[in-house]
């Protein structure tokens, strides 16, 4: 699918994943990220080009919904079965909280079940 979507400011993504090709690991801050956004962004890694979050994905969803404004970024997990809920360490409460907890009524109605990792903390949640 194509949008007309870019990150734009949000580099949530970039605080979150590690970067193996630049040896950035999980959950610490990229050396390229800037309050404008990633200041490599034209050459930047396959493995960040490769990655799209569920909102940049959507024209659909939301404004609201970057992740850098709602404190989530919504991604596929490793087999493409289902979704994982990665919530900004420092906002740990993000699915409190609209918008942050927009997401999830709207994904289990699609997926079942649905991950959320926050740090070390990692949970499933399941359609009742």
């Amino acid at each position: 699918m194509t949008t007309n979507r870019s990150c734009g400011p949000c580099t949530l993504c970039c605080a979150i994943f590690g970067v193996p090709e630049i040896a950035k690991e999980v959950y610490q801050p990229c050396v390229h990220c800037t309050e404008r956004g990633c200041s490599i962004h034209a050459t930047r890694p396959p493995s960040c080009r490769n990655f799209e979050c569920f909102w940049l994905m959507d024209d659909n969803f939301p404004d609201d919904l970057r992740p850098d404004l709602c404190g989530v970024v919504v991604s596929w997990n490793e087999d493409h079965d289902s979704v994982v809920l990665h919530l900004d360490p420092d906002r740990p409460d993000a699915l409190a909280e609209s918008p942050g907890a927009d997401w999830l009524p709207v994904l289990l109605q699609v997926y079942d079940p649905v991950f959320v990792v926050c740090g070390e903390d990692k949970m499933m949640i399941r359609r009742e």
